[in-house]
């Protein structure tokens, strides 16, 4: 099975039970052009419609959680699940730094395996790697920046710098915007 499947498949089940998602993280970085390679899945979702339910439908699916989840805020804290076929992790975040589904936050729209998946934006994505700012993250952002440089939106992406407090981190990112 393989991996744009997998996410197509998830993205079902959060369209099924009407969560708001994005999926984030070394997928949407491939999304955006990044010659990336990945072994997980992570999305971040929104709380709001977040029931227990989601875990007998991720089951369904063939996730298996790697924990025991009494409460939705534990799946929230840190949801990760092996799936069952394939041994793929998939991680399912409430928030994660720089980056919280919310009004006002920019998600694309991008076909994966033919099903229309929510992507954080390409600017988000770069706000998270700008949160984080290991030597690892720098070089991912870089990469996308570079991909994606012409199709930024420079008003949203320093706003939401600023929001973040990462500004100074973003004006040194598009140093390498081609």
């Amino acid at each position: 099975m393989k991996l744009r499947k997998l996410i197509a498949d998830t993205c079902r089940v959060f369209d099924e039970l009407k969560i708001r998602y994005a999926l984030i993280g070394g997928y949407a970085a491939i999304v955006y052009d990044s010659p990336y390679s990945t072994h997980d899945i992570d999305f971040t979702i929104m709380a709001d419609n977040v029931t227990l339910d989601l875990l007998e439908h991720l089951k369904n699916s063939g996730w298996n959680p790697t924990e025991e989840y009494n409460e939705v805020r534990e799946l929230l804290a840190f949801g990760q699940f092996i799936h069952k076929e394939t041994g793929v992790v998939l991680h399912i975040f409430g928030e994660v730094s720089g980056f919280k589904i919310r009004e006002g936050i920019k998600i694309n729209k991008s076909e994966i395996d033919g099903y229309p998946v929510n992507v954080c934006s390409p600017e988000d994505y770069l706000i998270m790697r700008a949160s984080v700012w290991y030597e690892e993250d720098k070089q991912k952002a870089i990469v996308v920046i570079r991909a994606q440089g012409k199709n930024l939106n420079p008003d949203y992406l320093m706003k939401r710098a600023d929001e973040e407090k990462v500004t100074e981190r973003i004006k040194w990112l598009l140093k390498f915007k081609k």
